[in-house]
């Protein structure tokens, strides 16, 4: 019985990695919702970084000539929710929530 639930378990591991969210005044916070939304729902962040992810360009993508380089701007914004919850880091990519990150502890 425990290597089944422990398969069941590992099994269901990537799936529960795709998609985060989280809870900011009794509201749910997660992948599409907008920065506005998450601004009037949790306050400024603790913190706001901006990143320049740099992607390679392959040839299955048609608009954009093989070999070449694109940037994509993102914004990273960490909430500190106190020591009484995990702090929060949300990246945005054109004012739209793409991924959710817990972190340790907030303080």
């Amino acid at each position: 019985m425990n290597k089944w639930l422990s398969l069941v378990v590992l099994a269901c591991m990537p799936t529960l990695a795709v998609s985060q969210s989280f809870r900011c005044s009794e509201k749910v916070v997660s992948e599409g919702t907008t920065s506005l939304e998450v601004a009037s729902l949790c306050g400024d962040p603790a913190q706001i970084e901006h990143k320049t992810i740099y992607n390679n360009v392959s040839a299955s993508q048609s608009n954009v000539v093989a070999g070449t380089t694109t940037e994509v701007h993102v914004e990273l914004w960490i909430y500190n929710f106190g020591p009484s919850r995990l702090m929060q880091r949300i990246w945005l990519l054109d004012g739209v929530v793409i991924h959710i990150e817990s972190l340790g502890y907030g303080f």
